[in-house]
């Protein structure tokens, strides 16, 4: 009898998790890390794009200043060409820039569009950013974003 009880009192000592108990907690934790993976990468793009809007406010601000200092044959402030040396358009890992119209035209009429193209390879790849500046003396447009 005294064999009886040391061997009752060994086995309630020995409690553990079961097998299917852990089972559970993987489970738990696999749906739990499903959830949270694209809401972090959909947070990482947003954070990539409010780079690209800052990144296109510093050309445009470049740009009107160009703008201002370049006048052609009339007397009227020109759009630069092709960044016209004034930004390094190259400066970023996840997007190119471009001017997409205006380019090297009267800034009084003429409107400008730079955009921001998410680089291939990358997370960004797909997303565009783009702004338009009716006129040199407008204000850009919101930026469209297409691509998130």
């Amino acid at each position: 009898m005294v064999l009886a009880r040391g061997a009752a009192t060994r086995s309630r000592r020995r409690r553990g998790f079961t097998m299917i108990e852990l089972m559970v907690v993987v489970v738990i934790v696999a749906l739990l890390a499903a959830m949270a993976v694209p809401i972090y990468k959909k947070y990482v793009k947003s954070s990539r794009v409010s780079e690209a809007t800052t990144r296109i406010g510093e050309i445009l601000t470049a740009s009107r200043s160009w703008a201002m200092d370049h006048q052609n044959a009339g007397g009227d402030p020109t759009w630069p060409s092709k960044g016209g040396g004034i930004v390094d358009l190259s400066a970023s890992p996840n997007f190119t820039y471009a001017f997409t119209s205006g380019a090297g035209t009267n800034a009084r009429t003429t409107t400008l569009r730079i955009t921001a193209t998410g680089k291939a390879k990358t997370p960004m790849s797909g997303v565009r950013v783009q702004v338009t500046v009716r006129n040199v003396s407008a204000n850009a447009s919101a930026p469209t974003i297409t691509g998130l």
